[in-house]
């Protein structure tokens, strides 16, 4: 199987998005896939302009071809198997760069509309391209709860039914900023262990296990939600001592 990774984390291999998608690859490696990422970052990717060129005047290529990488990461886009899609939380969505990478996918289809394949009553454009079969999300926010996640699930999932993916599911990590943090990663052994075995069962068994699922959703510190408060609010406060924040700019009035 052929596995791509997008990292559509800004801050590359300095974030928590690089750090669970590092040891997954490495469990489906092990497992005999072949993997590829790729940091959309480096794509400098200019935005979708909506111009349709890609439909008529060059039909599979984009205005922006020569301007960027996304030619050459489409390929790896359109020979893939599955497609992991990495993005830290924004906003209660994907980040910028993910929904740019996104909307850069559209030389993939052709004009016509159609009916859809599998969904009664909804309209879809054919295919130019081979897709991948499969995908799946991943990704890490600050937040400690769970329930910030909803509508990028919900945005991915949608995205999967709509374009014909089996959607593998989603590995979702709350309280994930000291995950970036390279002083801490001793901390993390045991969590990237599971993400190593969550590759490895996606690859020989099609999912993540219920009982490896359950242990990656686990607090990442003892202590429950006000023991994260304090450590958070220790964290920066020291930041704002190290830039010398004005002690009326550190708190608001709620």
């Amino acid at each position: 199987m052929k596995v791509l990774a997008l990292n559509g984390s800004p801050r590359m291999k300095a974030s928590s998005t690089y750090n669970m998608l590092k040891p997954l690859l490495e469990g489906m490696r092990a497992a005999g896939a072949e993997t590829e990422i790729i940091h959309i970052r480096k794509l400098n990717l200019e935005a979708c302009i909506g111009c349709y060129t890609c439909w008529v005047r060059t039909p599979g290529e984009c205005v922006h071809k020569e301007k960027d990488s996304m030619a050459t990461a489409l390929e790896s886009y359109n020979t893939a198997d599955l497609v992991i899609f990495g993005t830290p939380l924004y906003h209660f969505s994907m980040s910028g760069i993910m929904k740019t990478f996104i909307d850069r996918t559209l030389p993939r289809i052709e004009p016509w509309l159609i009916p859809h394949p599998d969904i009664p009553g909804v309209t879809f454009h054919p295919e130019r391209f081979h897709k991948p079969n499969k995908t799946m999300l991943v990704s890490p926010c600050g937040f400690p709860e769970f329930d910030h996640f909803e509508s990028l699930v919900a945005t991915f999932k949608h995205m999967a039914r709509m374009e014909r993916f089996e959607y593998l599911g989603e590995i979702l990590r709350p309280g994930a900023e000291a995950l970036s943090s390279r002083s801490l990663q001793g901390l993390f052994t045991n969590y990237y262990d599971l993400l190593r075995q969550a590759g490895e069962q996606i690859i020989c068994e099609g999912s993540v296990s219920d009982e490896t699922q359950a242990e990656l959703r686990k607090d990442l510190f003892p202590g429950g939600k006000q023991a994260f408060y304090e450590m958070s609010s220790a964290y920066w406060e020291e930041q704002m001592d190290r830039f010398k924040v004005l002690e009326e700019l550190r708190h608001t009035t709620q």
